[in-house]
């Protein structure tokens, strides 16, 4: 009976109702997984055919989940109250499934008390080498990680092991040990238990004297759940001393006790004790009362039992579904990927037979100068329609400038840049496939058995039309990156503020923009500063938004400096400062400096209008610090401004 109730503890009926709400309420998530287990817990001694029932359930679920926390603690939970039941396959299979996700998910403490279930488990099948081998392997974690919560545990078990081995001065030590742990770690719902196992080795040890000690310590903590046994251990050992009166009194009291705790395997060994005293007594009225009593208890436990079988029954066919409609899952899977298979092969043969046909074609001159004519003039057509539409973006940039309507200018702004996205995308796209198309009719031609001076000839037309590809595309990706930029300005924020450190947030940038521009160009390199206030309050900003204008600010200010590298001793160097202005009003300055090439009064004039760029061709939209204006001012409120020196750096202000 030791090891069956290991780890009882008491339980507050109105914390088992608020679970029960609370799961009523429940989706079917790993937080009701969490639920389901902390009330098999609750119910373990109230009820244990309840608290199995949702500890099953636990585990129907998480495994539906896929949520191998939730199996794990759902088998150790349900494994203490199989072994309680000797449900031994159950409980093995569950804590054996569970010992390997432990293992996976690298969760040691739950590892440990599931090899100290194991432990139990073996112990109650009398196979104690195995038990004491799963105990040394709890130990051995314990050792090594020191697990201080598993410590009492690990006593505790060690002692009902060597309890049920009949070495009760080994239990004993252990017991004490956790006797101590738990004195010294104010885990007072423990010593109920641990003061009764005591007293029972005591016992064993025919040492009376310290086993009453041990039994009346424990009635003394006032656990209901633990004072039926105890006080059918003080009757046993008066009935062994002929101490019959208060033998009987005992007796009764633990009969009482363990009816309203439902503990009927104690109440069945209190009858019994009682019957026959009471035969001996020659009280045949009595003892057959109580034989009765013994007799009634056994139907109700037996009946438990039945319950119990029933139970396992429906979970088991349950369990048995929940597999079959894993495996059709995993069917229909292993189907859907025969067909995605099939289709690629499908496909595969498709494309093989094009490119068949696309080789006996290349074969023929004629007919190859004939293609290549085609794809110049569609080539040509899309070239008109990228210009036409670059000449539509000039006007658009007129307009963008002239309108003094935010939301009109953005919405005007990202319904041309869409529609003119679509024909650069085709010229972007159409241009490189022609370029890998001619350089495969390169070499098709250089298989074929022609005149070398026609095959030279062929080459040149072939090398003229890759080159105007090539550029076609570089126009046409320079084009599209200018309609991004577009519609980067033209995009609302559809962020929040919320309370940011700007510190971190500037800190973060800098070297977001150092380590982007080191990756483009290796020969890149600079040194940057930060001077930041360390009484910075936090203010509240869109974070995204206010990033993207510090990485805009950084670029340009790395960019500046490092055009001055070649210069002789001449290091560039940006410096980004941050201080907290109290006057006129409270607001947070940031400066980013750099020592680069600075700006001309003309410059500095325009330097925030749309489409301005001091850039060369090809690397500026001229959108970046619009942008940055448009956020600071008018989605912050603040202020940017620039202090610049020609031939001596520049510094930009901004106050939020």
């Amino acid at each position: 009976m030791a090891t069956k109730i290991a780890f009882a503890q008491p339980s507050n009926p109105t914390v088992g109702d608020s679970l029960k709400r609370v799961l009523s309420k429940q989706a079917n998530d790993t937080t009701k997984v969490l639920i389901l287990e902390k009330l098999t817990g609750f119910y373990t001694n109230i009820n244990p055919i309840l608290a199995l029932r949702y500890g099953r359930d636990a585990w129907i679920l998480a495994s539906k989940l896929r949520y191998d926390k939730g199996k794990i603690l759902s088998a150790i939970s349900s494994a203490q109250i199989m072994l309680g039941t000797s449900d031994y396959s159950e409980a093995l299979f569950k804590l054996t499934e569970a010992k390997f996700l432990s293992e996976k998910n690298n969760m040691p403490k739950e590892l440990t008390t599931i090899n100290l279930k194991f432990a139990l488990l073996y112990t109650n099948r009398k196979q104690f080498k195995t038990a004491l081998e799963y105990l040394s392997k709890a130990k051995k974690i314990q050792d090594s990680l020191h697990i201080s919560a598993s410590e009492m545990p690990l006593n505790l078990t060690s002692g009902f092991v060597y309890k049920d081995m009949k070495k009760n001065d080994s239990a004993l030590y252990f017991f004490k040990n956790a006797y101590k742990y738990s004195l010294k770690n104010n885990l007072t719902f423990q010593l109920p238990t641990i003061t009764y196992y005591i007293g029972s080795s005591f016992w064993e040890l025919k040492q009376k004297d310290s086993a009453l000690f041990y039994f009346r310590k424990s009635l003394s903590l006032k656990a209901a759940f633990n004072e039926g046994r105890v006080f059918y251990g003080l009757a046993s050992i008066f009935k062994a001393t002929n101490q019959t009166d208060s033998s009987i009194f005992y007796a009764k009291k633990a009969l009482i006790h363990s009816h309203q705790n439902n503990h009927l395997q104690t109440a069945i060994f209190s009858a019994q004790l009682l019957s026959e005293i009471y035969e001996k007594k020659n009280d045949l009225k009595e003892s057959l009362h109580y034989y009765k009593i013994t007799t009634a208890d056994k139907d109700s436990l037996f009946s438990q039992e039945q319950v119990r079988q029933i139970e396992r029954l429906a979970y088991e066919e349950q369990e048995r579904e929940s597999q079959v409609q894993r495996k059709v899952e995993v069917h229909q899977k292993a189907l859907e990927s025969e067909i995605k298979i099939y289709a690629l092969l499908v496909l595969l043969i498709m494309v093989l037979i094009v490119v068949f046909f696309l080789y006996r074609n290349n074969k023929n001159k004629h007919r190859a100068n004939h293609l290549l004519h085609i794809q110049k003039e569609e080539i040509d057509t899309q070239r008109d329609k990228a210009e036409k539409a670059l000449h539509d973006l000039k006007t658009t940039q007129v307009q963008l400038i002239q309108s003094e309507k935010l939301a009109s200018l953005g919405e005007l702004t990202a319904g041309i840049a869409h529609e003119i996205q679509n024909p650069l995308n085709f010229v972007n796209n159409f241009s490189e496939l022609s370029i890998d198309i001619a350089k495969e009719l390169k070499e098709e031609i250089e298989k074929l058995e022609i005149p070398e001076k026609d095959k030279v000839y062929i080459d040149e037309i072939i090398g003229d039309l890759t080159q105007n590809q090539e550029k076609i595309n570089h126009h046409g990706k320079r084009a599209s990156s200018i309609v991004k930029g577009m519609l980067q300005h033209s995009r609302t924020s559809a962020g929040e503020k919320e309370l940011t450190d700007i510190n971190a947030l500037a800190d973060e940038y800098i070297r977001l923009s150092f380590h982007g521009l080191r990756a483009k160009d290796k020969t890149f390199n600079a040194d940057f500063k930060t001077d930041f206030d360390e009484n910075l309050p936090k203010i509240e900003v869109i974070p995204q938004e206010i990033g993207r204008v510090l990485l805009n600010l950084f670029n340009n200010a790395f960019y500046a400096s490092a055009s001055l590298k070649n210069q002789e001793n001449f290091k560039p160097k940006v410096t980004v400062s941050t201080r907290y202005l109290t006057n006129p009003s409270p607001k947070v300055e940031i400066r980013i400096t750099d020592n680069g090439t600075g700006m001309s009064s003309a410059i500095k004039a325009k330097i925030f209008q749309p489409f301005f760029t001091t850039k060369p061709a090809g690397e500026g939209t001229g959108l970046g610090l619009s942008l940055a204006y448009d956020i600071i001012t008018k989605g912050h409120g603040g202020t940017i401004e620039v202090e610049s020196t020609e031939g001596q750096g520049t510094t930009f202000i901004i106050t939020i």
